[in-house]
């Protein structure tokens, strides 16, 4: 009698799913990687990776997450405000390098499809990673005498959150030029105006 396979469960089953979207995003590219692909090379059934993930984007970006080498973010501490925020751009950059421009692309229009404006906005305005990443930024610049005070509202902080959201889903990229201009033409003449 041949012996009955172990049906996998919990971790096991979710690292062979993670696995085998990952293999079939660098076999494929993002566009041609299916739910179907990834449930028969991860030897499941379609209602098992829905019941994890809602759609193809969340599952390849847990895939990302899992094996992409993707950089954490830290909070600059360059001595200045302008270099702070151009050092977190470049964070964010280096992060959208990584992904090649094809699943880059494809990531984003399936997510905005998928996405109302306004729970974009909210998502954008309620930026609390972000935030932790800039609150200490402006906190250093008031020690430092470079602007009045770091107590801004949130939609201010979140500033940068949405502006960089802006640029990527409209030039579908972050270039150096971008990030000086949007540091030099918009973030810094708000954060260092008087009151």
């Amino acid at each position: 009698m041949a012996e009955k396979k172990k049906r996998r469960r919990g971790a096991d089953l979710e690292n062979a799913i993670l696995t085998a979207a990952w293999e079939q995003l660098q076999a494929k590219g993002y566009q041609n990687v299916t739910i179907e692909g990834i449930a028969a090379a991860a030897a499941t059934t379609k209602t098992v990776l829905y019941r994890r993930w809602p759609d193809k984007a969340h599952l390849v970006i847990a895939a990302l997450s899992k094996f992409g080498d993707l950089p954490s973010y830290h909070v600059p501490a360059t001595g200045s405000l302008r270099s702070d925020f151009l050092d977190l751009f470049g964070q964010m950059a280096t992060f959208l390098a990584q992904l090649q421009g094809e699943t880059l692309r494809g990531l984003l229009a399936d997510r905005l499809q998928h996405l109302e404006l306004g729970e974009l906005l909210n998502h954008a305005n309620d930026g609390t990673a972000l935030k932790t990443l800039v609150q200490p930024m402006l906190d250093h610049a008031t020690q430092r005498g470079e602007i009045s005070h770091a107590d801004w509202p949130d939609r201010v902080i979140n500033l940068a959150g949405i502006l960089l959201i802006n640029e990527i889903i409209s030039q579908q990229d972050l270039t150096a030029t971008a990030q000086v201009e949007m540091v030099d033409e918009i973030l810094l003449p708000i954060f260092l105006a008087h009151d």
